[in-house]
């Protein structure tokens, strides 16, 4: 769980870090998109994409460390 923490943190920065930078530039289609309320769409499902694949990360670490426990007992 500790690496998935800092897994985690370190995506959460280089995110922040990505963001950050990518508000210095225009970009032409992004102001199109912000402009017509679509981009608020396009950020809704990048956010759902990466929740939905930590929660499978998630539960696929919850199994495996069921399996390795079970294992361990036999």
């Amino acid at each position: 769980m500790k690496k998935l923490k800092s897994l985690l943190a370190t995506a959460s920065l280089l995110a922040l870090h990505t963001f950050a930078s990518a508000q210095e530039s225009s970009v032409e289609m992004a102001d199109v998109m912000r402009s017509n309320g679509k981009i608020y769409v396009v950020v809704g499902v990048v956010i759902l994409i990466i929740l939905g694949i930590l929660g499978y990360l998630i539960r696929l670490d919850l199994q495996l460390k069921k399996l390795e426990k079970q294992q361990s007992n036999h």
